[in-house]
């Protein structure tokens, strides 16, 4: 059937196009004919070298010449710069009405003007003419300040176009979508699969969402934020089993994303607290969350359980600020420079094995050490049967408990037994109260590193690797070390000088809640030059007379609290609320949520905390997985290595977040990762789209152009724009700026609203969360090639959308991606 209007535009713009091809392909003829351009660097190094030998009065001539053609040299660089691509030139055209004269404009990745010809293409990301083309739409008249010139005129044409390989794809405008294919030529698209529709309210819950329809969603009446609604009503049968699990006991939840188990992990804790409200007080239980943005969720969502003062914290600030409680005499910085080698070493469970190993060698060394003693005192037998015996105890309290048992028992064991024995202990309870030490030789022990991976039962680390992690992890250690030594230097030099001051920090008078306890106040900030007298123990030899760093500050890195917490739970005992209290820090429930995240050493610290009835909930799903380094493999493995092995996994098989269609590309793009049972959508949804364009730019303006219609249409939709990399989040956040959408925000660092609007971040900001519509941009083999980490990302970023899902490419498309989608994408 004929489309006369379809027909004319794709007329228009094959015309425009041949023009430009043609133009740029001359001006590329006559560029080859040309002289070829001067090499203005070698005449710079020419010279730099005069320069060098010359006398005083020839330099000034030199330099001069020196300017002039490092000038010509950044003209011809510019112009260089500034050429567009033949097979691309431009992705959008404008025809602008301004004081009756009218004139074309083209949008592109680069500048090049030749009026004479009529050719303009201007560079989407830094012409000022290139607003009109994202902010205004076909008929629309403008009012713009370009520089000190105020411009008014009417945009009688706007198009999108698509231009691949040289070959117009695809156009854009308000008239309709057109596409050409080399079997059907041009064709009308769908309109329906082209805007973002329908959706607004789902990310809530699908059984509380509205009824969408074809073009807008109804209007929500009520509460408008996006924060996870009281559910109680909506549980299924299989989530109310796990909810109601007995009081004690590890129950591990694997589902996968939209399956609620996060809602089952909260509704536990109301459970549970409502069932025995003196057991499970809210200051005994404790949250532990992937990042920020969930810390601040949960927190707005117990309340409306019933549930006020859980503590809920992201594991990282957790453990950094329980170690600076316990350990206060180690460095409170951190590096970002850790290498990957060092990390997989660290978070590795054979840590776990090092540390028992530790432990083991310094209690078999005692026995040694104690059992000729038995022959001339055996009253001392029982007391070593019960050493012995006891191994499972932290190794001070074990040592404490041998050396109660002679004191209590002096009469019966002879002096001069009693008192080998009493030395014998005591030196031994003298290295363990050396936890810098402990820790140091753990880390740097290579004959050790490499017998315990030799024996690993997966994720080995080769012997180069581990000799790369040691050279590291030796400088690291022997800066800690010196930095802790000459800050006890100094306290004891100030002692000397001063004998009245307090050896320790005047505890606080008031009395400590649970959280003060547990989470002290951070460190004071570093005090100015006028207070350098009270300065620091930190402050000791960093600084030179003038006041200048003259040393690198000693630092740990983040893994670096999981083992000396572990340390110290294996040799102290149990960790401590607070500095000044010898109580205990113990929850009677812990939930952690994407537990899959943590590494089994981080989860043996956490499992530590709890109880003796070890009443912990786990929720996590394998295949939403974003770190590949933490020593995390799969549920059973992970289980066993904590001793666990006996705990079944509760699967959930259900998903209500996402639709039947974006579930389907979600097990796709996992490919050999995806579980033997995949979860099941409840609902059916909008068709995934792929829309391929030529670049970033022509993306961009695609995009802005549906979410302005989406924010009049549905103004309390929430929205997701995914990149994989923050600085291609930027790139799109600029130009959708540019492109007047409303509502936009640049997410950074967890700082989620949770409110209607566009959230512009990148892919490790987002889990956890989920949006009514999700835009994954730049899903291009180069961002999302064929390994396992950008199979999970990209299942983490696809499994954030509620009701529809659309992805982006400006290059070629992500073979990830299933064959068909690639091949019809717009």
């Amino acid at each position: 059937m004929s489309d006369p209007v379809l027909q004319k535009i794709a007329k228009d713009e094959e015309e425009c196009l041949a023009k430009v091809q043609s133009h740029l392909a001359q001006r590329r003829s006559a560029e080859e004919t040309r002289a070829p351009a001067k090499n203005y660097d070698a005449e710079l190094l020419s010279l730099r070298d005069q320069i060098s030998s010359a006398r005083t009065e020839d330099i000034p001539p030199l330099l001069e010449q020196m300017e002039r053609l490092q000038a010509l040299a950044s003209r011809t660089v510019e112009s260089e710069d500034q050429s567009v691509d033949p097979r691309s030139p431009y992705f959008g055209r404008m025809v602008l009405e301004e004081n009756g004269r009218t004139r074309e404009v083209l949008i592109g990745r680069g500048t090049y003007v030749d009026t004479k010809a009529g050719v303009r293409i201007v560079d989407w990301r830094d012409a000022p003419i290139s607003r009109l083309y994202y902010r205004y739409g076909e008929g629309d008249d403008y009012d713009e300040t370009f520089g000190e010139r105020e411009v008014y005129g009417q945009v009688l044409t706007r198009r999108s176009l698509t231009i691949t390989e040289g070959e117009l794809r695809r156009i854009s405008c308000p008239q309709g979508n057109f596409a050409h294919s080399r079997k059907d030529g041009w064709i009308r698209l769908n309109d329906s699969s082209l805007r973002l529709q329908g959706g607004q309210g789902t990310a809530v819950r699908p059984d509380a969402a509205p009824s969408g329809k074809l073009g807008v969603g109804e209007i929500i009446t009520g509460n408008e934020d996006k924060h996870l609604k009281e559910i109680t009503p909506l549980i299924d049968a299989r989530q109310f089993e796990l909810i109601t699990q007995p009081d004690s006991g590890l129950v591990v939840i694997q589902g996968g994303a939209g399956s609620g188990k996060t809602t089952i992990g909260l509704h536990r804790l109301a459970y549970l607290a409502f069932h025995d409200p003196h057991r499970f007080r809210p200051d005994k239980m404790l949250v532990v969350v992937f990042n920020e943005a969930l810390v601040r969720y949960i927190s707005q969502v117990l309340p409306a359980l019933g549930l006020n003062g859980v503590t809920i914290r992201t594991y990282q600030e957790w453990s950094s600020r329980l170690r600076a409680s316990a350990l206060p005499r180690f460095p409170r910085t951190y590096t970002d420079e850790t290498p990957g080698v060092v990390t997989r070493l660290k978070k590795h469970p054979v840590v776990l094995k090092l540390i028992d190993q530790i432990v083991e060698q310094d209690a078999s060394l005692a026995l040694k050490s104690l059992r000729p003693l038995i022959q001339n005192e055996p009253n001392l037998e029982p007391a070593l049967e019960t050493f012995e015996r006891s191994a499972d105890r932290p190794l001070m309290h074990r040592y404490h408990a041998l050396r109660r048992f002679i004191e209590d028992h002096e009469e019966a064991i002879e002096v001069g037994a009693r008192t080998s024995a009493l030395s014998i202990v005591r030196r031994h309870l003298d290295r363990l109260d050396d936890i810098a030490f402990l820790w140091a030789d753990l880390l740097t022990d290579l004959p050790r590193l490499k017998r315990a991976f030799e024996s690993a039962s997966h994720d080995r680390l080769s012997p180069a690797e581990i000799e790369r992690a040691h050279a590291y992890m030796v400088k690291r250690t022997n800066h800690v070390l010196s930095d802790m030594e000459r800050a006890r230097e100094a306290r004891e030099e100030r002692r000397a000088a001063e004998p009245t001051l307090r050896a320790e920090p005047t505890p606080r008078e008031e009395p400590l809640t649970i959280d003060d306890a547990e989470f002290p106040d951070p460190p004071r900030p570093r005090l100015s030059s006028d207070d350098a007298n009270e300065s620091s123990d930190d402050d000791t030899d960093y600084r030179a007379i003038d006041g200048l760093d003259v040393e690198e500050r000693a630092s740990l890195d983040r893994e670096d609290d999981t083992i000396l917490l572990r340390l110290l739970q294996r040799v102290r005992g149990p960790l401590r609320k607070g500095q000044i209290t010898k109580e205990p820090l113990s929850y009677e429930h812990m939930l952690i949520d994407e537990a899959q995240d943590l590494s089994p050493v981080e989860m043996a610290v956490l499992f530590d905390t709890v109880s003796r009835g070890q009443s912990i909930t786990l929720a996590g799903d394998t295949a939403q997985r974003l770190h590949m380094d933490n020593g995390f493999t799969d549920w059973s493995t992970v289980l066993g290595e904590l001793g666990l092995s006996h705990v079944q996994v509760e699967p959930l098989e259900l998903s209500y977040r996402s639709t039947a269609q974006i579930l389907d590309l979600a097990q796709h793009v996992l490919g050999p990762l995806k579980p033997a049972v995949p979860p099941k959508a409840t609902r059916d949804g909008a068709p995934v789209e792929l829309f391929q364009t030529a670049a970033t730019g022509d993306s961009a303006a695609l995009l802005a152009e549906a979410l302005r219609s989406l924010s009049l249409e549905e103004p309390r939709a929430s929205v997701a724009v995914i990149a994989r990399y923050p600085e291609q989040a930027d790139l799109y956040y600029e130009a959708l700026k540019k492109g007047e959408v409303p509502y936009l925000r640049r997410i950074v660092d967890q700082e989620f609203p949770f409110k209607p609007g566009v959230d512009v971040t990148d892919i490790r900001q987002v889990k956890g969360l989920e949006f009514d519509y999700v835009i994954l941009v730049e899903v291009t083999e180069t961002s999302y090639p064929e390994e396992d980490e950008a199979r999970h990302l990209l299942h983490i970023g696809v499994t954030r959308a509620a009701h529809q899902l659309w992805l982006l490419s400006s290059g070629r498309p992500s073979r990830l991606l299933p064959e068909a989608l690639r091949e019809r994408g717009y």
